[in-house]
């Protein structure tokens, strides 16, 4: 952390931002189908907590730009919310249930994510990818990227 940094911690933009869309990003429908009223104030509950919005950490000297991680989640459909500085990491929030798979995306891609892992087979499942490979998009394109995977010698 350097003395540019201080602002970035008492920007409260930032901290409404995220309130805002933990809420926004809440899971309401699959609350509500799994247990009805209890479902939405178990939600309700996980918002407030921040329960339901894991953060997932980047060192922010990795050469990655949070833009570009931020780019690399959003064309496999995980939504980014609360960006903000922790210490030398770059820090970030998705959807609980999209937690895992943006871990996926991160370690396949070669992103050094410093935070623990919510699925640490994750780490084992990306090894047999070349770094920086993506998998193909929802719509079967590759996103201009090659899947290739790792020669079994």
């Amino acid at each position: 952390m350097n003395i540019s940094d201080i602002p970035a911690y008492f920007d409260p933009i930032d901290r409404i931002e995220g309130v805002i869309y933990t809420f926004l990003n809440a899971d309401w429908d699959g609350a509500y189908r799994r247990s009805g009223i209890a479902g939405l104030a178990a939600e309700l509950l996980s918002c407030l907590i921040s329960h339901n919005a894991p953060t997932i950490l980047v060192s922010r000297y990795s050469g990655w730009r949070g833009i570009d991680i931020e780019r690399l989640l959003k064309r496999h459909g995980v939504k980014v919310w609360d960006r903000s500085l922790a210490g030398d990491n770059l820090a970030f929030s998705v959807k609980r249930r999209q937690v895992k798979w943006a871990e996926y995306l991160l370690l396949r891609a070669g992103v050094p994510v410093t935070s623990a892992l919510n699925e640490p087979a994750n780490r084992r499942y990306t090894e047999h990818y070349a770094p920086g490979s993506e998998p193909l998009s929802r719509l079967g394109r590759s996103n201009g990227r090659q899947p290739r995977r790792k020669s079994a010698r």
